[in-house]
C-alpha cells in the first residue's frame, strides 16, 4: 500500500521506493489519452480499446528501471485498469477487479466481466464494449 509513502490522496513514488518494496502485485491505471499525447506511452483502456496494444504498452512499462526485477513482474502478478473508475457510480467494479487480483483464493467466484455487463444490460443506455483492465499473467484481458 502507498499510504506508508504518501501523506495524502495523491503523491510520487520514487524508483527506489518501488525496488525496495518488492511488491507482490502492481496496479497501474490508464486510458485513452491519444487527445492530449498522440502516441505516447500511456496505456490504453476504457470501452472498446484495443487491449493486445494495451498489454504490450503495460509490458514495456515494466521495463523500466524501478520495475525491473521487481517480485510483482518476475511473477507476472502486474495488472492496468481504467482510470476514470476512480471517480465513477462504477468504482465498485473496479473493486471487485482489484478483489479477484490481489486476493485470487477469496473471490474465485467473483466476476467483475460479468458485473459490469449486467451494468451495462440494465442501467446505461450504451452497449457493453470491453477494455476496462489487462494483465500480464494472462488474466483475463476485457
Amino acid at each position: 500500500m502507498g499510504s506508508e509513502f504518501i501523506p495524502g490522496t495523491f503523491g510520487t513514488v520514487n524508483a527506489e521506493q518501488v525496488i525496495a518494496s518488492d511488491p507482490d502485485q502492481i496496479v497501474v491505471t490508464g486510458g485513452n489519452w491519444d487527445a492530449y499525447v498522440p502516441g505516447g506511452a500511456w496505456i490504453g483502456m476504457g470501452p472498446g480499446s484495443d487491449m493486445d496494444e494495451a498489454k504490450r504498452k503495460l509490458a514495456a512499462l515494466m521495463e523500466r528501471p524501478a520495475y525491473t526485477g521487481v517480485k510483482a513482474v518476475n511473477n507476472g502478478q502486474v495488472h492496468g485498469i481504467w482510470h476514470q473508475f476512480y471517480n465513477s457510480p462504477y468504482s465498485f467494479v473496479a473493486v471487485q477487479r482489484l478483489a479477484t487480483w490481489l486476493h485470487p483464493e477469496l473471490f474465485a467466484d467473483l466476476d467483475p466481466e460479468a458485473t459490469l455487463k449486467e451494468l451495462h444490460e440494465r442501467f446505461l443506455p450504451v452497449d457493453y464494449s470491453p477494455g476496462y483492465w489487462v494483465s500480464l499473467d494472462g488474466a483475463p484481458t476485457n
